[in-house]
């Protein structure tokens, strides 16, 4: 029996470190300045819609019309990214946050930067980044109050708008990967079959990610079918109608590649997105109204309701950097880890819509903070974790346009239920009804994977012994 050989080859590999740190700290500085003002909304702009006649249905609307354009920029981010880089697309992103648009730039280019750069550190890496975004809520609360307090609305917006330009440094720490992959020396196993038939054969491609069909031909390094060789043949003939037609579809398809279309085909990516979307949305819909209820209901002034907003955030703050070392080190999946935080958020929440003692108050949101930080980390790990590596921009593009979907009638629904019911306690139960959807929808599926993962374990297991 012959030895196989062996050959000693270099990979390149991300860093898992090194220049990474910069970037989880670059997009920690644009967090601080710019994702975090969606939080402090309500402290910003309730006693402006109150003077304007809006009650919480039309906070609601205003609040979901803005996320909504912010997700929709997700799936063009992710376009842009495919065709430039993330540093452009987050720098553009930081530049034009004033629009809405600019958000979801920075989201989507800031997650996929880190996940090229991390592998086993990921989650450590994009919770570290999302510390930014706690601090920015522990913070600005209070720099609201103040400058409400001194230079009245108009001038607090001016100031905000200001401060969130501190965001283009942060988005400028951000570098290609290529810059600085790491050279990995690995040993490989040659076949000697398959090296004598690459020697004889150098002129040839093979597509070793495509199943090889009748109709494909390969030459020269490029791919051809039959179907198009009749088509070119017709089109020498003076029948240009079949080359008119796959110019349109290689456009179509074009676009279709551009933004990955094809990954609505699983049901599984499907019901991953709708359900992130419904955490997401269930989580914005109850930071809108948390400060509505702790004056309202609780009868707290504005320095007590930053207080209990700094208690959410601070808790936040520590879960992000609590938990995904957590997950790292027992290895539980991101979708594991949002579901287990679902159900401590419906508690949570349930228990604090009951009460008005600022010290339980203050409990209850730093119990609330510490549970909503892994459902924000672990998203778009989640969305990450079911598609290629190059698919990532696309697909928490798509994730985020589902949110963006969602978002406003949901919103709108809720905020509704506030009005006609008069009662937050209600509200705040139906927020906790979309996370009990989001359970229906993927409890059943994580023991669907658990079981096809100990069926193919023990197949394996079956295969070894045999050999």
């Amino acid at each position: 029996m012959a030895v196989p050989r062996v050959e000693k080859r270099l990979k390149l590999v991300p860093p898992d470190g090194g220049w990474g740190w910069m970037v989880v700290a670059g997009a920690a500085l644009s967090n601080i300045f710019n994702q975090s003002m969606l939080s402090l909304f309500s402290l910003l702009y309730g006693d402006a819609l109150e003077a304007m006649g809006h009650n919480t249905k039309g906070a609601a609307v205003v609040l979901s019309t803005m996320l909504f354009t912010t997700n929709f920029g997700g799936p063009i981010a992710g376009a842009i990214v495919k065709l430039t880089s993330t540093r452009f697309v987050a720098v553009l992103g930081a530049c034009s946050c004033t629009l809405g648009l600019g958000l979801g730039f920075i989201q989507n280019s800031s997650f996929v930067a880190i996940n090229s750069y991390f592998k086993l550190r990921k989650s450590r890496a994009v919770g570290l980044a999302n510390v930014g975004t706690g601090i920015g809520q522990t913070i600005m609360p209070h720099i609201v109050r103040y400058l409400l307090e001194n230079y009245g609305f108009r001038g607090a917006c001016m100031l905000l708008g200001s401060l969130s330009l501190h965001g283009i440094g942060g988005t400028l720490l951000i570098q290609p990967v290529a810059w600085h992959m790491k050279k990995v020396e690995e040993e490989v196993i040659i076949d000697e079959k398959i090296h004598l038939l690459e020697e004889k054969h150098k002129n040839i491609v093979i597509d070793k990610d495509h199943k090889v069909n009748g109709e494909t031909i390969y030459q020269n390094g490029s791919r051809t079918s039959s179907n198009e060789k009749n088509e070119k043949g017709l089109a020498m003939n003076g029948n240009s109608a079949p080359n008119q037609t796959q110019q349109h579809k290689s456009i179509f398809r074009k676009i279709y590649e551009l933004f990955d279309m094809s990954l609505l085909l699983s049901p599984r990516f499907i019901n991953i997105i709708i359900g992130t979307a419904l955490t997401v949305t269930s989580i914005q819909n109850f930071s809108l109204i948390f400060p509505f209820f702790l004056q309202k209901v609780a009868s707290l002034d504005k320095q007590q309701t930053a207080n209990c907003m700094s208690a959410v955030a601070i808790a936040d703050i520590i879960g992000r950097l609590t938990l995904p070392v957590f997950q790292d080190k027992y290895r539980i999946k991101a979708r594991m880890m949002i579901i287990m935080t679902s159900v401590w958020l419906i508690v949570v929440r349930q228990v604090l819509a009951y009460q008005t003692d600022l010290g339980v108050l203050l409990l209850l949101s730093s119990l609330y903070g510490f549970g909503r930080s892994m459902v924000i980390v672990a998203r778009n790990i989640a969305i990450s974790e079911n598609c290629r590596m190059d698919q990532v921009p696309a697909a928490v593009g798509l994730g985020m346009l589902s949110m963006g979907m969602i978002v406003p009638p949901a919103g709108y629904f809720l905020g509704w239920i506030r009005d006609y019911t008069g009662s937050f306690i209600v509200c705040i139960s139906a927020q906790n009804v979309l996370l009990v959807v989001f359970l229906i929808m993927w409890v059943p599926d994580m023991i669907l994977i658990w079981f096809e993962e100990r069926r193919r374990k023990k197949k394996n297991g079956d295969v070894v012994e045999m050999s």
